[in-house]
């Protein structure tokens, strides 16, 4: 089939004419037309044929495809010092956006693409239409050989893709090894595998994670480099460690990655496999002359500034412990894992997605900043890697984010908290005991397998099942082992954000490092707690947060642009108008930016007030119509915060009466004297149950 996106042939014709994308790209008359234009560039007569419609179409169509006239010019600016420079807004001038996203859970990628957009986070890209056009999706899937990607999307990749970024990552801290490594080192590799054939390719950005070297000791500071893993004294090559992994059963596997995680002083299989893969990445650059950046954003939390002030679209970090501690998850002071001096590396992230950026740009313009070269010879070789966190540029302590919560949560109690959580304070000298720590763990597991059984009980399975993974994901990172009081250099991150152009500089557009400058901590804080309040608790109005910068903004229904592939799909994919949300829809809220969620949002979710039953699964709405009258209304709350167990046992006993009559709810047990005789026994009589294992995959 034809390339040119205007080709007037009502039939494919078959590809054999050379094209801008190289020879069989073109049917007949493209191709001719192309060449004539060629012709007309050089002077020759041939060029006299063409028609005025030939050049409007054929100028559309190398704007679309965005496929310069003359070669671009990847020299740097310079400064009027002679500095060289770089600009982010020059680099990414009229740039066509291409997505890969892989369908998931029965939805299709479309579907994804479009639930993105619509979101409060991209209302300057949904509101403009001129912007929203430029957003292509490609689906597929890194797991995939070739991406998953048709051989005409290949095409179109191979030849108009100059700027790479590689956000995708599993994010399940301790998943089996081989599904980290197949995620994150073996689809990684397959993308390096693309990039090297992409002609037009200037820069590539991989992100990483500072915490790739989290196997430093406590209380190090960490260069921005590649540090080799040792057998011993010998150096050992990253792909013999992968190779050696995947050729092992599972079990297997794990027991040999748990010598390594002790070996290297990794936490857990997340941090081994990240390491890995920045290995390979560097091998590429090295090796195969990739043009490429490594960023290592830290703990990434809410942003600070444009275009989303307060936005916590991923509560997996210091945003979910801020959530929490306000449902009291943090029970008592002993339930505390991390020394309340110590660092905590967190940055908006509204500053990594401007890191993110400017280390693109900067690589595309072919910018040199290695700080390390000079002092460490085998440094000389290393892409450009930058840090993208505050410990060495504006630090804070857990115990400053820890009061600034505790106040708020005093003044502005949240809907729901846990029986027996209350709130207390964090003394300074205060020092976790690994014992105690698991021992409270132990026992806020039991109280969130009792509410997961309630749930379950009212047909509210997706709610319960995000309850029990948000606490997985709360009690792997309240941990000892991750608190390790690193501090990250930042002699590439300041060189990068000294070289970009005074105009992009100045503009306030990009964010390139975190310092009182920019607002400060505590501004930043209170903006952030009246976001999570805002879009989590779905309070409106809170007390004490008179200085911050948040504003809610509602979603809205897109339909991004989408052109179908006949070699993948059929002619009706034209990506569906979702639903538009407002204000008071907080279930469908809750379940689109469930696609963003990596634990903790889905604690958040439950602990909410329960939703009327008409939200609950299909199975039981068969018999909605023998609820008896309010059974659908939310139980009012009385006094401060009755708990979470009150307000569930309310609202099951008003709906036991019809739910009982559902087949699938009897067949499944979740509604028997058996289920209500095993709620009432003793708690050490109980015993957990799992639920069904859910991916938690960070795609783009």
């Amino acid at each position: 089939m034809c390339l040119n996106e205007f080709c007037k042939s009502p039939f494919e014709s078959p590809q054999w004419r050379r094209g801008p994308l190289g020879p069989g790209t073109m049917c007949n008359a493209c191709g001719t037309r192309y060449a004539r234009m060629e012709a007309k560039k050089k002077g020759d007569k041939r060029g006299a044929k063409l028609r005025p419609q030939d050049l409007v179409e054929w100028a559309a169509f190398q704007e679309q495809l965005q496929w310069p006239l003359e070669a671009v010019d990847a020299t740097p600016f310079a400064a009027s010092d002679g500095t060289p420079t770089y600009s982010i807004k020059r680099e990414f001038a009229g740039a066509t956006i291409y997505v890969l996203i892989r369908g998931k859970r029965g939805t299709t990628a479309q579907e994804r693409l479009a639930q993105l957009l619509q979101k409060g986070l991209f209302h300057l890209v949904r509101d403009n239409p001129r912007l929203l056009a430029k957003v292509e999706l490609l689906e597929g899937d890194l797991n995939s050989d070739d991406l998953g990607l048709t051989q005409r999307e290949l095409q179109l990749v191979q030849a108009n893709v100059n700027i790479l970024v590689h956000s995708a990552a599993s994010i399940q801290l301790e998943a089996d090894v081989q599904h980290t490594l197949r995620s994150n080192y073996l689809g990684t590799r397959r993308l390096l595998a693309l990039a090297t054939q992409m002609r037009a390719m200037r820069g590539m950005v991989h992100v990483s994670t500072a915490y790739v070297n989290v196997n430093f000791p406590r209380g190090s500071t960490v260069d921005e480099r590649i540090f080799p893993l040792h057998f011993g004294g010998q150096e050992v090559h990253h792909a013999d460690i992968v190779d050696d992994l995947m050729s092992l059963k599972p079990a297997a596997a794990n027991v040999r990655a748990q010598m390594f995680l002790d070996m290297w002083g990794f936490p857990n299989t997340y941090t081994l496999g990240k390491n890995l893969t920045e290995k390979l990445v560097a091998t590429y650059h090295k090796q195969h002359g990739l043009n490429v950046a490594i960023v290592r954003p830290s703990l990434v939390t809410g942003l600070a500034g444009l275009p989303y002030p307060g936005y916590c679209g991923n509560v997996a970090g210091p945003i979910g412990m801020g959530i929490a501690m306000a449902v009291g998850l943090f029970d008592r002071l002993e339930s505390v894992a991390m020394v309340p001096t110590h660092v905590w590396d967190a940055v908006p992230g509204d500053v990594v997605s401007g890191v993110i950026l400017a280390a693109a740009a900067a690589t595309a313009a072919r910018m040199a900043i290695n700080e390390y070269a000079a002092e460490c010879p085998a440094a000389a070789a290393d892409p450009m890697i930058v840090h993208a966190g505050t410990s060495t540029t504006y630090p804070i302590s857990f115990c400053e984010a820890f009061y600034a919560g505790l106040d708020f949560v005093r003044q502005n109690p949240p809907p729901v908290r846990l029986p027996g959580a209350s709130l207390f304070s964090l003394p300074l000298d205060y020092r976790p005991n690994e014992e105690a720590v698991k021992r409270c763990k132990y026992w806020t597991g039991w109280k969130v397998w009792a509410a997961v059984k309630l749930l379950n009980a009212m047909g509210m399975y997706g709610t319960a099942r995000q309850l029990h993974y948000g606490y997985l994901g709360w009690e792997i990172q309240n941990s000892t082992k991750t608190d390790r009081n690193l501090f990250f250099a930042s002699k590439n991150l300041l060189q990068l954000e000294a070289q970009l152009d005074a105009g992009d500089a100045g503009s306030g557009d990009y964010k390139t490092s975190w310092t009182i400058r920019n607002g400060g901590w505590p501004r930043y804080i209170s903006t952030n707690i009246a976001g999570m309040w805002r879009q989590v608790f779905k309070v409106k109005e809170v007390k004490g947060l008179e200085d911050n910068d948040f504003k809610f903004i509602a979603n809205r229904s897109v339909r991004p642009g989408f052109k179908p592939d006949t070699a993948k799909a059929s002619n009706d994919h034209a990506a569906p108008l979702l639903p538009a949300v407002t204000e008071g829809d907080e279930e469908d809220e809750q379940s689109q930016e469930d696609m963003l969620s990596a634990g903790f949002r889905g604690t958040a979710a439950a602990f909410q007030r329960i939703p009327a039953s008409g939200n609950a699964c299909a199975a039981s709405e068969s018999v909605e119509s023998l609820a008896p009258a309010g059974a659908d209304d939310d139980v009012p709350l009385r006094g401060d915060t009755p708990g979470l167990f009150k307000q569930m046992s309310a609202k099951l006993g008003q709906s036991l009466s019809y739910k009982a009559a559902s087949i699938s709810d009897v067949a499944q047990g979740n509604v028997s004297g058996g289920m209500l005789a095993t709620l009432s026994k003793p708690m050490q009589r109980l015993s957990r149950s799992a639920t069904p294992a859910v991916r938690r995959d960070k795609d783009v």
